[in-house]
């Protein structure tokens, strides 16, 4: 069995959620409950029976003489619990690199690197902590690379040549002419240094190396920079191509885009590939059985939104109207309404704070309702990671719980306990059946 996480977002046994928006708050707490990044890896690193699982391999428990990890990114405090939980004593050194202190669950040296885009004043130091901890590993030891959404800005550091911040500057550039959150990862890691890039690939040459991700929706071999995979001559095409495209090819050293491509390690371990351990599906499903089993029809409006907050708002709303129409859901209907979900990335970097394209996302969709029984929700699976100004999660529109009265002209936030996932943002349009309830005001 797996033990319960002590940091969970929200604790199992809570009865189901009161106040005026119990359903979103239901798809809210199953779906960071089944992208949690603790259990995900406890569920990837297993001592059982004289076996070890790590990943997707298994071996014998006793083919390793110690266990070093890295933990980058939002998730790295409950990735790297969760491997000292499973793997016990022989976790013998690490180091974690995220938006939060170390807490004193871990005995174990890390970095705070806050949110935003790539070029952190501190990642050179990430990625030399990183070598000091890996360098010294014998083809008898195991190192675990945990990835999670934020570790490219705390591995990518600047072309040589260009500061922290001119390297920031360039690419928040990009992204405001139009390149998607995809697209910044892609140029922080073809013209990034560090770890980026497939550079820390041979940091540990004799051991074996597995690489545990949890995915935001980008994919599991561009997180993070990709910092176990090499780069290739398409990837540089494409990096160039958007950085034309975007007007921002200038603001980059020349040497960056005529360098030749990082040599390849010697490597003499084994260097297993990235396994994703949560990823936004794993959200996505679990939110809409929970709605599902309150009497609701759960309806997919996408699995993944990756336009900008505007873009993504009228698009789900559209969405769901399309699904509302093809119900055909009366009155004598059995169901209690239609849910139509969604994840997003609102078109963000990974590591960027999600805080004020939440507010724009729901400024958009309460301007879009064109029905006042409905409501919106988007719940970050980052938790209160970010600006305070802006919780976790909110919703606007008509309350689900009728007999509640709410104004209708402001969102109502719903917040986690604790612990951060990242898998992206979780958007819900609810439209009850009619006759089911309608506002207050």
């Amino acid at each position: 069995m797996i033990g319960q996480f002590p940091w969970d977002p929200f604790p199992p046994g809570e009865p189901d959620p009161k106040g005026p928006d119990p359903v979103h708050a239901i798809a809210y707490r199953a779906a960071v409950t089944a992208a949690d990044a603790y259990h995900a890896v406890r569920l990837a690193l297993r001592r059982e029976s004289g076996i070890l699982r790590v990943g997707n391999r298994f071996v014998a428990d006793g083919r390793y003489r110690e266990v070093a990890f890295l933990a980058l990114g939002n998730a790295a405090n409950s990735m790297a619990l969760a491997a000292l939980h499973s793997i016990g004593n022989r976790l013998t050194q690490g180091f974690l690199a995220g938006p939060e202190p170390v807490p004193v669950d871990l005995p174990f040296h890390g970095m705070v690197i806050p949110p935003g885009f790539p070029g952190a004043p501190r990642a050179a130091e990430v990625v030399e902590a990183a070598g000091e901890i890996a360098r010294d590993l014998t083809e008898q030891d195991l190192l675990l690379v945990l990835l999670s959404p934020g570790a490219l800005r705390t591995l990518a550091t600047p072309p040589e040549g260009m500061e922290p911040d001119r390297f920031a500057e360039a690419l928040r550039a990009a992204h405001a002419q139009g390149a998607s959150g995809r697209e910044v990862g892609l140029l922080a890691r073809v013209l990034g240094g560090g770890g980026v890039g497939g550079r820390l690939r041979g940091v540990a040459p004799a051991a074996d190396v597995a690489t545990l991700v949890v995915d935001r929706g980008d994919g599991a071999a561009v997180l993070g920079g990709g910092p176990m995979r090499e780069l290739e001559p398409a990837e540089r095409a494409e990096a160039r191509t958007v950085a034309e495209r975007c007007g921002v090819a200038d603001a980059f050293p020349r040497a960056a885009w005529s360098s030749a491509l990082p040599e390849p390690s010697p490597i003499r371990g084994t260097i297993s590939r990235p396994v994703v351990v949560a990823s936004p599906s794993d959200a996505l499903q679990a939110a809409a059985d929970a709605v599902f089993d309150k009497g609701w029809s759960s309806r997919l409006a996408a699995l993944e939104i990756r336009e900008p907050y505007d873009a993504a708002a009228t698009g789900l709303l559209a969405r769901g109207e399309e699904l509302l129409v093809a119900e055909r859901m009366t009155a004598e209907s059995r169901t209690k309404g239609v849910a139509a979900f969604a994840m997003t990335t609102l078109g963000l970097p990974e590591g960027v704070d999600e805080g004020p394209a939440l507010g724009g996302f729901l400024t958009t969709a309460r301007a879009a309702l064109r029905r006042r029984e409905s409501s919106v929700g988007l719940f970050r699976t980052s938790g209160d990671l970010g600006s305070p100004s802006f919780p976790p999660g909110a919703v606007v529109g008509a309350p689900t719980d009728t007999e509640v009265t709410v104004p209708l002209d402001r969102a109502r936030a719903l917040r986690m306990k604790r612990g951060i996932t990242d898998v992206g943002c979780l958007a819900v349009v609810l439209y009850p059946k009619p006759g089911e309830g309608t506002a207050t005001s």
